[in-house]
């Protein structure tokens, strides 16, 4: 019984922390609609002003974490959509073949003003939001009114954006604990199965390896993001040289993680086929692994890996040796480069006497 309700408390514990971590979000997604809405009744005039908090909760939601400029163009597709159909919608009036023939056409608008992804689908839905919701009688114009409430909700859901931002700063921390542990999580994988000769754990570390991409495509957006908020938002701009410096790490660890997908395969192949693992090599990744997860980690323990590693690679020399040895020195290169080390050092520093 006290098991349950440990179980429960911490259940409740752990919801109310990622509730009161997200109380940015809760305050935009409260305020932007109701204001959206509000500026469309009043200042505007529009007695039917749905488009304005759908397309301000739209932004806020599907925009999450993109870069300001990618926020704009889903306004635009939105925007396009709307127009396009209304426009479409005044000569044929509504129905199904109707609505198929308005999604058709703002699809292929959006595609013909080269909107990325988000922005087409966002098209789609104002589309079908416009041809499935009549206008009341006496409404004027829906045309340019709807398309005047979509950029006017899109234009305040962007506001609360660069307004009550996110912590960029926390952000970019964040996200770079978690590279960190899973480019440690492949080391250490890689290391074992090295240290153990067991070809089935260098396969499944080198398939965690090639799942990376779309952690990597995500660290790589998120680095873009964080940066543009700590340029455009006023609240954000003491942060941005500490924002800078994060960002180029990341980059740096992002090329770290690439690197490990090319040891892993290197790995794997060498056992597959038999041949002889130097104990060095190992005792390389296994440390490797442990450096990754330091934030404070030290320039010489760094160094010390790389220069490990190359010596085991020259005592005992394959060509997969050589390229295991130097790709964990290339790793070693991007974790030096992410610590704040000058690139001009780097041969310096790992030159092998």
């Amino acid at each position: 019984m006290g098991g349950a309700v440990g179980a429960v408390g911490r259940f409740f514990t752990e919801r109310s922390t990622e509730v009161a971590k997200s109380w940015r979000g809760i305050i935009r997604l409260s305020i932007a609609p109701a204001l959206a809405w509000w500026l469309s009744m009043q200042i505007f005039g529009h007695s039917q002003a749905f488009f304005a908090p759908i397309a301000a909760i739209l932004t806020l939601t599907v925009a999450a974490g993109q870069r300001a400029g990618v926020v704009v163009e889903i306004i635009v597709g939105a925007a396009v959509g709307i127009l396009v159909g209304e426009l479409l919608i005044l000569s044929i009036g509504r129905g199904s073949w109707q609505l198929m023939l308005v999604l058709t056409l703002a699809v292929i608008s959006a595609r013909f003003l080269r909107l990325p992804g988000l922005a087409v689908t966002q098209a789609v839905i104002s589309a079908v939001l416009l041809v499935t919701i009549v206008p009341a009688e006496g409404y004027a114009d829906p045309a340019v009114t709807r398309f005047v409430d979509a950029l006017l909700g899109g234009a305040v859901g962007l506001a609360m954006i660069i307004l009550i931002p996110a912590n960029p700063v926390r952000e970019i921390d964040a996200a770079t604990a978690r590279l960190r542990a899973e480019l440690a999580e492949i080391l250490a994988k890689t290391g074992e199965a090295l240290r153990t000769h067991d070809v089935a754990r260098a396969t499944e570390a080198l398939d965690r390896a090639r799942g990376t991409q779309e952690m990597v495509n995500t660290v790589g957006t998120l680095a873009d993001s964080v940066e543009e908020i700590a340029r455009l938002s006023p609240f954000r701009w003491r942060q941005r040289t500490a924002v800078l410096a994060r960002t180029s790490a990341l980059v740096d660890l992002d090329h770290a993680v690439r690197n490990t997908r090319v040891l892993s395969r290197r790995v794997a192949a060498m056992l597959r086929n038999h041949e002889p693992v130097p104990a060095g090599l190992a005792e390389s990744l296994q440390r490797l692994s442990v450096l990754a997860l330091d934030e404070g980690v030290t320039r010489d323990d760094l160094v010390a890996v790389a220069h490990h590693a190359v010596r085991t690679a020259v005592e005992h020399l394959t060509i997969n040796t050589a390229a295991i040895a130097s790709q964990i020195r290339a790793i070693v290169a991007d974790m030096l480069l992410a610590a704040g080390t000058d690139p001009g050092a780097l041969d310096q520093l790992l030159g092998v006497d």
